[in-house]
């Protein structure tokens, strides 16, 4: 019997932001252009670590991803467990689904977000609505596996 990984979609999330990958980047290019400027054109070998650090940051930054796992939803920097999970409010008409835990964190996923490669209107709203709904089944599926009563 085969296994199925978690459902990962690609999804807009703001942050995520690493302010202390930042500065050791600019850091290590003004160390590296000092290092260059007086000992010599070897240094600039020492390039590569800050442009490195540049391609992983771009890499991560358009790979954000909405994860369903069997146990756990991560939405870019946040992670909910279905167990903690104390309700769960769909607004379809909006089409906004959010996850209220039990220590009032909430985490919310909105069809808006959701890229698309449609050019038309008509096709991005249905592209973004089938994602969303493909979505939420998925995650309030889950849910009501693990508590019934908390969807709202």
């Amino acid at each position: 019997m085969e296994t199925k990984g978690p459902a990962a979609f690609k999804y807009k999330q703001e942050g995520g932001s690493n302010v202390l990958v930042w500065v050791m980047l600019i850091s290590s290019l003004i160390v590296s252009f000092i290092a260059t400027a007086n000992l010599g054109p070897w240094w600039l070998l020492g390039l590569l670590l800050p442009l490195g650090i540049a391609i992983h940051l771009v890499r991560e930054g358009l790979r954000k991803t909405l994860i369903i796992a069997p146990r756990y939803l991560i939405v870019g920097d946040g992670i909910i467990y279905y167990s903690t999970v104390a309700k769960a409010q769909l607004d379809r008409r909006k089409q906004v689904l959010t996850l209220i835990s039990e220590k009032g964190r909430r985490l919310t996923i909105e069809a808006e977000k959701f890229p698309t490669n449609a050019r038309k209107d008509f096709k991005i709203k249905a592209n973004k609505t089938a994602k969303f709904d493909k979505v939420c089944e998925k995650v309030l599926g889950r849910l009501s596996g693990v508590t019934p009563d908390i969807i709202g």
